[in-house]
């Protein structure tokens, strides 16, 4: 658990904590009806990969990498999953990695030579629909060297209190929950300063999500 929204006052409301003036709220017991990160799970992301709405996607999100990042810069996309987005990065030409938690993506990544587990390495870290799922977002934050650059793409929400009426509502898959204003200003603790905030995934046909570039200027 992130050490910030843990000490933020919440209200619970039945599976969720709602931090309302912090702009994020969370599943109030971590560990109820947790979705296997399995050979189905990647299936699924697999499934999306050849879609029109995840190519337009994955180009505006290279496009915003290109907006922020010199040539050749080296990224580490943190939930590869079928490693769509490592290989459009590539393509742009950015040395690209991914890594993930799900053994299958991490064979076939492992196979292709673009494995990579140390976040404090690379130039830029991507976390491209992936921070919401984990139990402490903070851990890749925390692990970012200063410097270096951070893209996100997160649901996001108007008014916490919609949570459960949003398609993003995924018990035991996505943990966390967010205003934009809340992500930024919850990023802004672990030392990292907005960049931009892209509208690129809307636009493609996704609903509700916010796209961020930061760069980390502080040591947390």
């Amino acid at each position: 658990m992130d050490k910030f929204i843990a000490a933020c006052s919440a209200a619970q409301d039945a599976d969720l904590m709602l931090c309302e003036s912090n702009g994020v709220a969370y599943q109030r017991d971590m560990s109820a009806g947790r979705v296997p990160y399995d050979a189905d799970y990647l299936a699924k992301c697999l499934a999306y990969e050849d879609s029109p709405i995840a190519k337009a996607v994955n180009a505006g999100r290279c496009a915003l990498l290109m907006r922020h990042l010199p040539d050749g810069a080296s990224v580490l996309d943190v939930g590869a999953g079928s490693g769509a987005f490592v290989r459009a990065a590539a393509s742009w030409g950015f040395d690209a990695c991914g890594f993930d938690v799900i053994p299958d993506a991490v064979k076939q990544l492992r196979a292709d030579g673009v494995y990579a587990e140390d976040l404090s390495v690379f130039d830029a870290v991507a976390l491209w629909d992936s921070i919401e799922h984990m139990e402490d977002p903070s851990r890749p934050l925390r692990e970012i060297r200063k410097g270096s650059f951070l893209f996100v793409s997160v649901p996001v929400f108007a008014d916490l209190r919609d949570i459960r009426s949003s398609k993003h509502y995924r018990p035991g898959e996505h943990l966390f929950y967010w205003t934009s204003q809340g992500f930024i200003n919850w990023a802004s603790l672990y030392g990292f300063r907005l960049l931009e905030q892209s509208t690129h995934e809307t636009d493609a046909g996704r609903d509700s999500i916010g796209a961020f570039a930061f760069c980390k200027d502080l040591k947390k």
